[in-house]
């Protein structure tokens, strides 16, 4: 039983009806096929028609990336930078943390990034037992209210940089969309939807972004 409760505590969960599954493959199908939404760009849409086509778009079609850094592949841009931000490079051990510091020592002008002068980092949080709603039979995130069914699961959503100060935003004049990560800010310029910068400029730009000596431009 502690063996299924430890999968279940960890296993992928459909932020739509709270499913969980054994990978975040089998969970992005389910969310394609079962809620007509695209998790990476965070969009439902009408009819399957709809969303087919989106799929199809440049947004989704797959360039695969190299790391510069350990030159593992990675689908896209985004999966790129996520793979940097979580710490998933032996080669380069950076955080979200880490490589905000980093993009900010190249960007003076503040082309994507924020200036935050008060900044020193990741606020951190964590919850304990008595996040319990006894109403709801679940623990509750204080900061957003939003239901978990173990404490493990809302530690991880708190640990996670859903409620951390946005550090990016997008240098187009008709959007400046502001993103917690640098991940969340490449993932809008790959989806096109303000039109600053084209999908596969992106994919060919990315490795100079993280890991250039040049300052940050587009």
């Amino acid at each position: 039983m502690d063996h299924l409760d430890h999968w279940f505590d960890n296993a992928p969960e459909c932020e739509l009806c709270d499913s969980r599954y054994s990978t975040e493959k089998a969970l992005k199908a389910h969310m394609i096929e079962d809620h007509l939404y695209c998790s990476e760009c965070e969009r439902s849409f009408q009819n399957r028609h709809n969303l087919q086509q989106h799929m199809n778009s440049a947004r989704h079609r797959s360039t695969r990336v190299k790391c510069p850094f350990c030159r593992e592949s990675r689908e896209t841009a985004s999966g790129l930078v996520h793979h940097l931000e979580r710490g998933g490079c032996p080669n380069a051990p950076l955080d979200r943390d880490k490589l905000y510091r980093a993009i900010r020592q190249r960007d003076p002008d503040g082309v994507i990034s924020k200036k935050m002068i008060e900044w020193h980092g990741s606020d951190t949080y964590e919850a304990t037992a008595r996040a319990w709603n006894s109403d709801c039979e679940a623990y509750e995130c204080y900061l957003c209210h939003r239901l978990f069914n173990s404490l493990v699961a809302l530690n991880q959503h708190l640990a996670s940089p859903r409620h951390q100060q946005n550090l990016y935003h997008c240098p187009g004049r008709s959007c400046r969309k502001e993103f917690s990560t640098l991940a969340g800010l490449i993932n809008h310029f790959e989806s096109e939807s303000c039109g600053f910068i084209r999908f596969q400029a992106v994919q060919s730009r990315i490795g100079d972004v993280v890991s250039s000596d040049r300052r940050i431009g587009f």
